[in-house]
């Protein structure tokens, strides 16, 4: 959903990306300095390596500069807005584990909303108004029709994980309609999958594969001893869920 249109960037202006070196992000990155961006890189590394952003070089033969930085660490990010003329914040950070989200809820709504709100205040503080947010098709809640188009309703979400998406949503909108020289993207995808052709950069998760296609990989190679199918009462010809995926690289091109 495009609140308004980003403004065009100047030749030495930089695109701060936020998780940065993650799956998403990283992805992004490569597809921005093909397109021959200035790029920053930020990124607290709760569940990601300084080695993708290196791989990310490798692919593109241009240097990257990247700090391990918390949005939660408001000094630190006003440090990085000093020292870079950034115009556009493509924010991919934040926690996304739907099950981890309805345990701790409480970290899901300070690490995410607050990171989001400490970064938009320093976006403030340096007139940087333009932002592109990695939401989620999680806002839609349950379907009400399918499939799922940008009309749907929103709000009704089941988790922590969707309601900070979905408040963050909000908060750029107001920004958006309090400010009309701010610019504002919200994408609501769904579930990215794939790598990048090179094979240097892909989902590769710390810890637990949250997502279906990187613990399919690590059982694959013999990371992971099998594969549980959770699910047998979905509305579906075998009972088992369905779900709708994107290649990883259409997506980062789309951004």
């Amino acid at each position: 959903m495009i609140l308004t249109v980003p403004t065009p960037i100047m030749a030495d202006d930089y695109v701060l990306v936020t998780g940065g070196a993650g799956y998403i992000g990283s992805h992004t990155v490569v597809e921005l300095l093909n397109y021959n961006y200035n790029v920053v890189v930020l990124d607290n590394l709760v569940n990601a390596s300084m080695e993708s952003i290196s791989r990310v070089e490798e692919i593109t033969g241009k240097k990257v500069p990247s700090f391990q930085v918390d949005l939660l660490d408001k000094s630190a990010v006003r440090d990085i807005f000093q020292k870079y003329k950034i115009s556009i914040v493509m924010h991919f950070a934040g926690l996304k584990a739907v099950g981890e989200s309805v345990a701790l809820p409480l970290l899901y709504y300070h690490t995410n909303v607050g990171g989001t709100v400490n970064l938009m205040e320093i976006m403030k503080e340096f007139d940087v108004k333009n932002v592109i947010f990695s939401s989620s098709a999680s806002v839609y809640g349950p379907p009400q029709y399918l499939p799922v188009d940008e009309n749907h309703p929103v709000g009704g979400c089941t988790n922590a994980y969707g309601k900070t998406k979905f408040f963050i949503e909000e908060i750029i909108r107001d920004m958006c309609n309090a400010d009309k020289t701010w610019k504002g993207v919200l994408l609501r995808y769904f579930n990215p999958i794939g790598a990048h052709k090179s094979g240097k950069i892909g989902e590769n998760p710390q810890g637990i594969p949250n997502n279906l296609m990187p613990y399919v990989s690590q059982v694959a190679v013999g990371r992971r001893d099998c594969l549980t199918v959770h699910g047998s009462d979905y509305d579906t010809p075998d009972g088992t869920g369905v779900r709708d995926y994107i290649h990883i690289v259409d997506l980062a091109k789309v951004m």
